[in-house]
């Protein structure tokens, strides 16, 4: 069973964050005030932030290790991501925003791929919509289903519902908790929202200023 290994302190100018944690399979809320270093360390796993010291590994991938001058590159360490906000691409469609996160390198079994996880997120009708014109519930639907394209080792969602209105939300968390279990992925969900930790935690990182305190089932 895969498990994600952080102990990194990642710094930005004026702050920085010393998270030290190990999960498995499952959802790991990281949770605390805003601007306790959620975000960074998120960013950190992602690699889009480099740590200051440390080590990230999922079992025996290296994604950082600071002492050893590992930094693999983001795309290189197959990661489903979903933002707040969905950051899809306006110009393209549904159906194609998620077929460019396939791992194939043909465009029809890209599509095919794409159509049936549209469908598997409950916006199978939005295939061919104006990306432009969905709803914020459409949108990470579309999202969610692009994050789960490239077969990911993880997922990282940073405050994925926070801009939805409460029955979005809850359908959302729902299927959330659905694709995680379904794909045996470690997830890491920052929220700052007590009703996402209570729907969604198999086990909470809880955060303040500066440093993680605890991690608990």
């Amino acid at each position: 069973m895969s498990a994600l290994h952080v102990d990194v302190r990642v710094e930005v100018p004026g702050f920085g964050v010393d998270a030290s944690f190990s999960v498995g399979p499952g959802i790991t809320v990281l949770s605390g005030p805003s601007g306790s270093g959620k975000s960074l360390t998120l960013a950190a796993v992602a690699g889009t932030l480099r740590p200051v010291r440390g080590v990230i590994r999922v079992d025996d991938v290296v994604f950082a290790d600071v002492e050893h001058g590992v930094h693999l590159r983001s795309q290189d360490r197959r990661l489903g991501v979903v933002y707040q906000h969905a950051a899809l691409l306006d110009h393209r469609s549904p159906r194609d925003n998620v077929a460019l996160a396939v791992r194939d390198d043909d465009m029809a079994t890209r599509r095919a791929v794409a159509l049936e996880l549209l469908g598997r997120v409950g916006a199978g009708a939005l295939a061919s919509a104006k990306t432009r014109s969905l709803s914020g519930g459409e949108r990470q639907r579309v999202a969610l289903a692009r994050a789960i394209a490239g077969n990911p080792r993880m997922l990282l969602l940073d405050e994925p519902f926070s801009s939805l209105d409460a029955p979005s939300r809850a359908e959302l968390r729902t299927l959330l908790k659905v694709l995680v279990v379904e794909h045996q992925l470690i997830a890491l969900v920052v929220t700052h929202d007590q009703a996402d930790v209570d729907a969604l935690a198999d086990r909470v990182v809880v955060y303040e200023p500066g440093r993680t305190v605890s991690a608990s089932e």
